[in-house]
């Protein structure tokens, strides 16, 4: 395995295509972005298929095989603003998806709480294209373990970003372009959309 990059070549590698990593963001994916979080500071999204609806599209669970009971509990997980990795992370490993397998969802983990708390970070294939690093393990509990250790280095690596001065450079170019205060999205949100944005396109 790739040896995982240390936060100074992470600032290196998204300041040397900030260009490209900008471009490759949409305006869409920032509006739908900020209706899913509007949408849910309303409350009560257990009964908001609406709601439902377009995380489910935006965030792909339903391509993901996961069955409509994993899919259920995961928005009761969302609606009581459940905050702890691991909880959620077992709430959603006990139940099975389509194809029988209990999994631990970790991608699916932090885009929950992420919402719940827009200062958390994200993890998903294109984060870990840019961090070189994967849920690993033989069995359930050895995995959710490999991923509250990748979420404590994310945390830890979006903090040191935050400080950054050539990367609040990019963070002001990506404000400037979608007209976002850090009201409308914070600084970690931000670093989240650089991050996909440059996995998908070192996974291209």
């Amino acid at each position: 395995m790739i040896k995982t990059p240390n936060p100074s070549e992470v600032v290196q590698e998204l300041f040397s295509h900030h260009k490209e990593i900008l471009k490759n963001i949409n305006q869409e994916s920032v509006d739908v972005y900020l209706w899913l979080k509007n949408e849910y500071k309303k409350g009560n999204i257990k009964d908001n298929t609406v709601f439902q609806f377009v995380f489910r599209s935006y965030y792909r669970l339903d391509n993901a095989g996961l069955g409509e009971k994993l899919k259920r509990k995961y928005f009761e997980l969302l609606n009581r603003k459940e905050n702890k990795l691991e909880t959620i992370l077992h709430g959603l490993y006990i139940i099975s998806t389509d194809n029988g397998n209990n999994t631990v969802q970790f991608s699916f983990a932090t885009k929950l709480l992420h919402t719940i708390d827009n200062s958390k970070p994200i993890f998903d294939k294109e984060v870990s294209a840019v961090i070189h690093k994967a849920v690993i393990g033989n069995n359930g509990k050895e995995k959710r373990e490999s991923a509250k250790r990748i979420y404590v280095y994310l945390e830890n690596l979006y903090s040191i970003l935050a400080e950054n001065k050539k990367i609040n450079i990019i963070i002001k170019q990506f404000r400037k372009k979608f007209n976002a205060d850090v009201k409308t999205i914070t600084n970690q949100k931000v670093l989240d959309f650089l991050i996909w944005s440059l996995g998908k396109l070192k996974n291209k």
